[in-house]
């Protein structure tokens, strides 16, 4: 077969003239490049911070691996993807740049320490409540409570009892039994409240999440209240201006993703679960998601132990017209990804959509340990041979395989569902989610679920 070839358009390309033309060109891009490197490299390194002056000071440049290859997700349709700081970089690569200092003993080093209640074995918030209470304690500490002049603190946790870890058979009994620590800073580095002189100027406990301080203070605690100071201008310590200018979500998001960082031995189990459950040929353009939350969210439970309820939780039947709205929407959908921590409402979800939409394959967590509650102070006692960390290893597999999804329909009152909507609008594997919020209630963080930006 004869190739073909293109109709010969100004100077052939083996002409003297076309081979000088080459090599002028390649000069040009050549010192255009350099010239970019260079301008870049002295606006700003990967280190870069606000000094108290408000100048900008420079450590030494952290280094980073080159990458290899192509970062994409859809290498890992059924396998283990997370964003890392380090590869992924943007606002969850600063975040890490600053929680990791190359010295924290230095004297300019502030500290936030996350102190958990006082009565903390009953603390009753699940997975996602502490991680939005992170994020938030995060933004404190970056922001220093809305004073990036003063310099950014580092967020630290303490070493008390993480409910969800009792009995941790891979670490302490601390939120590190699961997930990577906070800071390479060690609770050695602050400011120890309990042994330090009363008088001390070091020192500040906060007695409520809003309460105003000396922001020259080397360590400042929480109050042991499970709520957060609320920060007005989340972007005004990365030096990319202010609010006005950016998404609230892309900052939420890279918070709760820098938190969600979980240990090889979680990473390992998720792995296992998502390539048990996640077909090879699913098209997380063609998914629905939908992520039921109900037991101990609905209001009037008889949970023993649990948190009670905060929203009246809608029908089933509300699930299904939503999903049969997105069917006619995009005829093109093909997968229904199904998951509860409430086995009855998800086993009699599951008939329904057998019974009403045959033709939609169903991808459920199998092995879901389903607890029949989101509350994190006694999961070990719901679910006879369970632990604690086969709960916490099923409903972080939840979390990661409706991030294969596109279109989702979902209660935004819960942080968790809330979560996976925010988390899958940002880093998920489908492009343009759309979110049907079906609960009548909302929380802080339910536009960034239902809208997306904002």
């Amino acid at each position: 077969m004869e190739a073909k070839t293109s109709p010969n358009r100004g100077t052939p390309n083996n002409s003297p003239r076309a081979s000088s033309l080459t090599q002028f060109r390649m000069i040009v891009v050549s010192v255009t490049c350099a010239t970019l490197v260079s301008v870049v490299n002295n606006i700003i390194m990967p280190n870069d911070r606000l000094s108290s002056s408000g100048n900008r000071s420079h450590d030494t440049p952290q280094k980073y691996p080159k990458t290899s290859k192509k970062l994409t997700k859809d290498q890992h349709i059924n396998t283990f993807w997370w964003p890392s700081p380090e590869e992924y970089g943007g606002i969850l690569g600063k975040i890490h740049d600053f929680q990791n200092p190359s010295d924290c003993s230095a004297a300019s080093a502030k500290f936030f320490v996350w102190r958990s209640k006082s009565d903390n074995e009953n603390d009753t918030r699940g997975l996602t409540a502490w991680a939005h209470a992170a994020s938030s304690h995060m933004l404190h500490a970056l922001t220093d409570a809305d004073q990036p002049e003063a310099g950014h603190r580092i967020l630290i946790n303490d070493d008390k009892l993480f409910p969800m870890a009792k009995g941790c058979e891979h670490g302490p009994e601390t939120r590190e039994c699961y997930f990577e620590p906070l800071t390479n800073c060690k609770l050695s580095d602050v400011d120890d409240y309990e042994t330090a002189d009363p008088k001390s100027t070091k020192i500040k406990i906060l007695s409520k999440p809003d309460e105003e301080y000396d922001r020259s203070v080397r360590t400042l605690y929480t109050s042991d209240s499970i709520w957060f100071r609320k920060v007005k201008d989340m972007y005004s310590w990365t030096g990319l201006g202010f609010n006005s200018q950016h998404s609230t979500i892309h900052m939420t998001a890279a918070s709760l993703a820098y938190y969600f960082r979980v240990k090889p031995w979680l990473r390992k189990e998720i792995d296992e679960r998502l390539r048990r459950n996640i077909p090879l040929d699913l098209n997380p353009q063609r998914t629905i998601g939908v992520p039921i939350r109900r037991s101990d969210k609905c209001r009037r439970h008889a949970i023993e132990g649990s948190a009670p309820g905060e929203m009246e939780c809608p029908p089933l039947e509300e699930y299904l017209k939503k999903v049969k709205e997105f069917l006619e929407f995009d005829p093109r959908i093909e997968n229904v990804i199904v998951t509860s921590e409430d086995k009855s409402a998800c086993e009699e979800f599951l008939e329904i959509l057998n019974k009403e939409l045959p033709s939609l394959r169903v991808i459920q967590n199998i092995g879901d340990v389903q607890q029949g509650t989101g509350s994190g102070s006694k999961l070990e006692a719901y679910t006879e041979g369970s632990s604690n960390a086969e709960v916490v290893a099923s409903a972080l597999t939840s979390l990661h395989m409706h991030m294969r999804a596109r279109y989702f329909v979902l209660t935004s009152k819960s942080t968790w569902t809330s979560t996976i909507a925010v988390m899958a609008r940002v880093y998920g594997f489908a492009s343009e989610v759309i979110v049907f919020d079906i609960g009548p209630n909302k929380n802080t963080f339910a536009h960034l679920a239902r809208r997306g930006c904002a």
